[in-house]
């Protein structure tokens, strides 16, 4: 009885170790491009505003192409949270299937920016301006592709104004 006992629990184990079911809410496929240590292998660099972080493997920038729900998306993000000081994120997106050379107002575009520990978004009304730039490939100095996004008109969300001219350099994630 105990042989047959333990052999129902080896089999109960077994199968719930191989059934593939998870208790996880993440959908397939997309990813929210948390700005972690894997992603400093570029040099890298923002200046938005007020808001910048020179070249460096410590900056926290990418641009990231991916799936949600089965539709395709490109977008960019920044932070500082690498690097301390206030918290400063910013973080652009909308549909599309591959990175543009240019973007101009691109329909369905989300922007959610976290500054000094206050979150605005796009949706909650806290933009102005028009979110316009060209995006172009290259490499940073030591031969690692990065993608430089510069600004080509005037976008303020929340306390943050970027304006013509500002850029970032992110690493493709």
């Amino acid at each position: 009885m105990k042989y047959i006992y333990i052999c129902l629990i080896s089999i109960l184990f077994y199968l719930t170790a191989c059934s593939g079911g998870s208790s996880s809410s993440t959908e397939t496929g997309y990813v929210d491009p948390y700005l972690t240590s894997e992603k400093t292998v570029a040099l890298k660099s923002y200046t938005l505003g007020s808001r910048s972080c020179s070249s460096s493997k410590s900056c926290g920038a990418i641009i990231f192409q991916g799936t949600l729900n089965d539709t395709n998306y490109v977008g960019f993000a920044v932070d500082n949270y690498q690097s301390g000081g206030s918290k400063f994120s910013l973080k652009i997106y909308w549909p599309g299937d591959s990175i543009p050379s240019s973007i101009d107002n691109p329909a369905g575009y989300v922007v959610e920016a976290v500054i000094d520990g206050t979150t605005y978004t796009s949706a909650t009304g806290n933009l102005t301006g028009n979110l316009k730039a060209t995006i172009t490939s290259g490499t940073d100095s030591n031969g690692v592709a990065i993608y430089t996004i510069t600004f080509t008109d005037s976008l303020t969300i929340g306390s943050l104004n970027i304006v013509s001219g500002d850029k970032i350099e992110a690493y493709r994630y």
